[in-house]
């Protein structure tokens, strides 16, 4: 798992959600990890699912090295998605990414859900 933070943004679960919807139930979307399993290939269905029960509103979406994501849909346990330049979502998130620090400049902090 890549493990250099190099920006990140905050979204919306609609958003997200939104976003999943345009691919495919069985097209790749990321990997999964956390809730006591190994990291797994997730599917957009498998990624729909988990998305549904996150209980909060929004979510942070942590760049890693400027060339993939990770998005935590919880920290306590640990349930996220890494995202890859190979996924659908990813030119979705770059896209947001950049309008996130176009519309916060100065942005550097980091919220935890």
């Amino acid at each position: 798992m890549p493990n250099g933070r190099s920006g990140g943004f905050i979204m919306q679960i609609g958003d997200l959600k939104e976003l999943i919807r345009a691919s495919s139930g069985s097209t790749f979307v990321g990997h999964l990890f956390g809730r006591g399993l190994s990291a797994r290939a997730g599917s957009a269905s498998d990624v729909a699912t988990l998305v549904d029960e996150c209980p909060q509103d929004r979510v942070a979406v942590e760049e890693q090295h400027h060339d993939s994501y990770i998005i935590h849909l919880s920290n306590d346990p640990i349930s996220w998605i890494s995202v890859t330049s190979g996924s659908p979502l990813f030119p979705e998130l770059r896209r947001r990414h950049a309008q996130w620090v176009a519309e916060h400049p100065g942005w550097s902090g980091w919220i935890t859900f």
